[in-house]
């Protein structure tokens, strides 16, 4: 291997998170001290001066400056084009990476030809461990965490949650793991793709941890590393538009990988879901309707029967990606 060798490209996109970001550089630069990487920030016309602080403080950053908020898939597929590194880091701006855990994480797809991915353990800012790793969606799973359920009936969703969860703890192989921190082979990146540009954000970290099972590899969670997730900092400004990305791509992600009979019965479910919050919204006193709310249902159940229809830009949420 040549000493100029890169082993990493770290790909982070971002919105108008200029001190999360700055923070986040920060750690990286002082824990990663054994790894070689390169830095590639797609900017998605952030208006903090997120661009020029960068450039001032973190001079040898790669910085991809977009005119219009481009999502998360088309933001990392961006990085992944101009990455010079063996792997490939999927990194929210709002985590804090810790001393050695990126380091660990090279190591372990260097020891294993067969991990394709590898993910790690994540921590609130309140010292609490934060699942980062999953079995893939089912119905099931969606029943879980339907909002009505854990209203009326909180016990019975609690307990189907805490009988499918995955024991952060301990180093094993997964499903799928969270992208707010996701290493990922750039040729096996490349040879899926990229991640899915139909995901504005959300469900292309289970997308793409999906595919590349199918292509024969495994996806590892790793016990030994961690970084700290500032959950919440990076999308608390405008929930309702966040929820409307999200329902988007949990629609998308069920239109394409679950089967017919499944999907129709998941579709049915998401619609009567927002029939109900429709119908709550509409019953309330005029002075506390959001009409942004009121469309985001109404686009959701047009959304079920129009396959691959896109966020209406009216409503498009255009925060950073997660949290």
């Amino acid at each position: 291997m040549s000493d100029t060798t890169v082993d990493l490209s770290i790909a982070i996109v971002s919105y108008n998170t200029r001190a999360l970001l700055l923070d986040c550089l920060r750690s990286l630069f002082e824990s990663t001290l054994a790894t070689r990487f390169e830095v590639i920030v797609v900017d998605n016309d952030s208006k903090d001066g997120t661009v020029e602080a960068i450039r001032i403080s973190y001079p040898t950053v790669h910085i991809i400056v977009n005119h219009e908020n481009r999502g998360f898939s088309k933001g990392v597929n961006q990085a992944l084009e101009v990455g010079t590194g063996r792997y490939l880091l999927m990194l929210n701006s709002d985590t804090l990476v810790r001393r050695q855990a990126l380091g660990r994480m090279v190591a372990c797809l260097d020891g294993d030809p067969e991990i394709g991915a590898v993910g790690c353990k994540q921590w609130t800012e309140n010292g609490r461990l934060y699942q980062s790793c999953f079995p893939f969606p089912s119905i099931q799973d969606h029943l879980i965490h339907a909002s009505f359920l854990r209203k009326f009936a909180p016990a019975w969703p609690e307990a189907l949650a805490a009988g499918q969860a995955v024991d952060c703890t301990k180093s094993q192989d997964v499903d799928w793991v969270n992208g707010a921190c996701l290493m990922v082979r750039t040729d096996l990146l490349r040879a899926c793709g990229g991640l899915d540009e139909g995901y504005f954000m959300y469900f292309e970290d289970v997308d793409l941890c999906r595919t590349i099972h199918q292509r024969g590899y495994r996806i590892r969670h790793l016990a030994d590393a961690d970084i700290v997730h500032l959950i919440g900092r990076s999308g608390a400004r405008d929930r309702t538009r966040l929820n409307l990305v999200w329902e988007f791509s949990r629609i998308r992600y069920v239109e394409k990988h679950f089967p017919l009979f499944k999907r129709w019965i998941m579709k049915a479910w998401i619609a009567l879901g927002a029939i109900v919050r429709l119908i709550g919204a509409i019953g309330r006193r005029p002075s506390t309707v959001n009409d942004c709310s009121l469309d985001m249902y109404v686009s959701v159940v047009q959304r079920l029967w129009h396959w691959g229809q896109p966020v209406p830009s009216r409503l498009l949420w255009t925060g950073p990606k997660r949290g």
